[in-house]
């Protein structure tokens, strides 16, 4: 029986600043039907507290425990792996948010950098791709927080964390360590705090090499949604709904 449902959020939610159709319903209708919720992204460059700010701007209710993106994934891999850190940040506010919270120190000298965390960042420049190299090529350890190609934003994709990892590992010829969506990592850490197993979740997505890819490597049922870049054309052998108001019947018809 299934008792949580994990939502991705950019291009299944939400595109850009705009709901997709039928999910303020959707989602409320899967809570009346008592199902735990967790919103799961990818993108870095907000933190939970900004993600909570959006989703109630947008009228659907999440507390923090119900939200969980790449940043704080990545902030709590780091801690449970070496404690606090002096991290070397390529990305934006909510990944800094983020790793301030779980209690690393932010630094700005590449020379005293223990880890460089590389997320989406919008203000890119090469003078920072310069530092987080030589961070990297002097023994930090190398770590992305997804590796997502783009973003999908109301006027069409944008590019994505995965871009920017992509340089790095390029130049530096050091593999990263990936924790956002399809890694294993983000699923576990998503299963324990909603306190279920593998076959009591459903991971829906609009993208099917991150979020049904997840879903298949944790053991989960995975469930494309036809919106945001679900769009494209899928297999048969792949279960969909055109919006996340079909979602609840689908999934009492398979308790």
């Amino acid at each position: 029986m299934y008792k949580a449902v994990i939502l991705d959020l950019d291009g299944t939610v939400y595109v850009g600043t705009q709901l997709t159709p039928g999910a303020k319903e959707g989602i409320e209708e899967l809570r009346r039907l008592g199902f735990k919720i967790m919103f799961l992204t990818n993108n870095s460059m907000v933190s939970r507290r900004m993600i909570i700010r959006k989703l109630d701007e947008m009228g659907i209710e999440a507390k923090v425990d119900e939200v969980l993106n790449s940043g704080a994934a990545t902030a709590i891999y780091l801690k449970n792996r070496m404690r606090n850190v002096k991290v070397f940040v390529v990305g934006e506010i909510g990944l800094v948010e983020e790793l301030l919270i779980h209690g690393h120190e932010i630094v700005s000298d590449y020379r005293q950098a223990e880890a460089v965390v590389v997320g989406g960042d919008r203000y890119l420049t090469y003078n920072k791709l310069l530092d987080a190299h030589r961070a990297i090529i002097k023994g930090a350890l190398f770590v992305a927080t997804n590796r997502d190609h783009a973003l999908m934003e109301e006027d069409g994709p944008v590019p994505g964390a995965g871009a920017v990892v992509a340089y790095l590992e390029t130049s530096t010829g050091v593999k990263p360590i990936v924790i956002g969506k399809p890694e294993r990592y983000i699923a576990d850490l998503a299963l324990q705090l909603l306190n279920v197993t593998p076959d009591e979740a459903v991971m829906v997505g609009d993208n099917i090499a991150t979020d049904l890819e997840l879903a298949k490597k944790a053991g989960m049922r995975g469930i494309l949604i036809r919106t945001g870049l679900g769009k494209n054309k899928a297999p048969e052998s792949i279960t969909s709904v055109n919006n996340l108001l079909e979602l609840p019947r689908i999934l009492l018809n398979k308790q």
